[in-house]
């Protein structure tokens, strides 16, 4: 079966993008095609710009996760590096859409632009894929309160702490994973033991205060979530620790794999005068948690 194919970074795998890949699988049924996505796992502002830490929304295992729950089931990587960065938009449309993925039908954002210096824009599209006899569809952006949705905007958002509008652009609530590692023990000191997570280090990590849902195994818990530097008790170096305490929960964890899913932003992170102090703020962190969980 010939392929009806669409490539781009999709990092989030958001509105935006959730509305191509339907329309990937929706008009490659129409014409009798198979749909197939093509991605790259580092954005290729990435590479040029040296950034490998707190820039994704989804690492590519977990994008690729929630393409294939899109029903696109022909996904594959393009990695991202300097031969395809030198790469010209005519080498890359002849040898990467029509000779490595035997394209038939491509299906793209209208902001979609390939090749050096992204000369592939829309209408070298329209061009080159008339000539080629291919069917091409350009799709319209989707907007959330007058903004295009799109992964820089949600990074911006996940940067500030701003959750609950990230989550609205993505269609879903942002999460990062990881082990649970031993820490100081000072959430324990102060009667509210936590379990600090082992995050990748590319993942974006929201600082601030949040109430989440937190899953170990095949369970799920409500949870407070600290993201940030704990600088009433050290500084850590200027390094974010991510912090889960789970509301009536007193079980050993660690070596245990936590998700985390930000739903409300409670605070920012702030320096309490006292230990004590900083007791009495998380016990308000809770309760704000609590009420937030019994009305939402």
């Amino acid at each position: 079966m010939s392929v009806f194919l669409t490539i781009g970074t999709f990092d989030g795998v958001h509105l935006g993008h959730q509305k191509i890949i339907r329309a990937l699988i929706r008009e490659g049924l129409k014409r009798g095609m198979a749909g197939a996505l093509a991605y790259f796992p580092f954005p290729p502002k990435l590479f040029f710009s040296g950034e490998t830490a707190d820039c994704l929304i989804t690492l590519p295992e977990e994008r690729a996760e929630r393409i294939r729950n899109l029903r696109v089931e022909n996904i594959t990587e393009i990695p991202f590096d300097s031969a395809l960065a030198a790469m010209s938009a005519e080498k890359f449309f002849n040898d990467i859409i029509l000779k490595a993925h035997d394209c038939a039908g491509l299906c793209v954002g209208r902001d979609f632009a390939f090749g050096h210096n992204r000369r592939g824009g829309l209408e070298f599209l329209r061009k080159h894929c008339a000539a080629a006899g291919i069917y091409f569809k350009a799709m319209s952006f989707v907007s959330l309160g007058g903004r295009k949705i799109s992964s820089s905007l949600i990074r911006a958002l996940l940067r500030k702490g701003g959750v609950e509008e990230a989550n609205k652009c993505l269609g879903w609530n942002y999460s990062v994973s990881g082990k649970v590692v031993r820490g100081a023990g000072m959430g324990r000191r102060l009667g509210f033991p936590t379990a600090n997570l082992a995050v990748h280090p590319a993942k974006i990590l929201p600082p601030g205060v949040f109430a989440a849902k937190i899953t170990l195994g095949g369970g799920s818990f409500c949870g407070v979530v600290n993201v940030g530097r704990r600088p009433t008790v050290d500084g850590l170096g200027g390094r974010l620790l991510t912090e889960a305490h789970l509301l009536d929960f007193d079980r050993e964890i660690y070596g245990r794999t936590l998700g985390v899913e930000f739903l409300k932003y409670l605070r920012s992170e702030k320096k309490f005068s006292s230990k004590e102090a900083l007791r009495r703020g998380i016990v308000e962190d809770l309760r704000a948690a609590v009420k937030y969980f019994k009305t939402s």
